[in-house]
């Protein structure tokens, strides 16, 4: 082997590393919020404990269509804790129940917002999922598993 054949291989692994972490396997959620650039826009997964589940009430789309159901609640692991936002049904008035309760362990992907980047949503303040500070970190949920404990 040669020894100049590595040095392309170890850049290759060393530039790639934080990419080939975007996977399913979870991220401890203190490394997002280290270093959110790093993740804005990506799919992460994340395995934690649910606290302070919080429904909302019905919102507007710029669309004008109404959704149902949204909430939010906090993630919590060893390393942090984040808000996550699950957005609701949009069309018909749909009862739905949040997916977790206080206390569950669960395993949430999510699509990370980094702050002071500007996202298709930036401007909808009708929605009190996308209505917060530009400036603070958003995880809005994609798929949610109760994890077994």
């Amino acid at each position: 082997m040669k020894v100049g054949s590595s040095i392309p291989l170890a850049l290759l692994l060393t530039f790639a590393s934080p990419f080939l972490a975007l996977s399913d396997e979870p991220i401890a959620i203190g490394e997002i919020v280290a270093d959110p650039d790093l993740y804005h826009l990506k799919l992460v997964t994340f395995q934690g404990t649910v606290r302070q589940v919080k429904a909302l009430a019905p919102y507007v789309q710029t669309s004008g269509t109404t959704c149902y159901g949204a909430y939010t609640f906090r993630l919590e692991d060893d390393t942090g804790a984040i808000e996550i936002d699950v957005l609701g049904v949009c069309g018909n008035p749909v009862l739905k129940v949040p997916d977790v309760i206080e206390g569950d362990r669960a395993i949430v992907q999510v699509q990370i917002l980094a702050p002071g980047h500007s996202t298709p949503h930036s401007g909808s303040q009708s929605s009190p999922l996308f209505g917060r500070d530009p400036q603070s970190l958003q995880a809005i949920a994609s798929t949610i598993s109760r994890s077994v404990q």
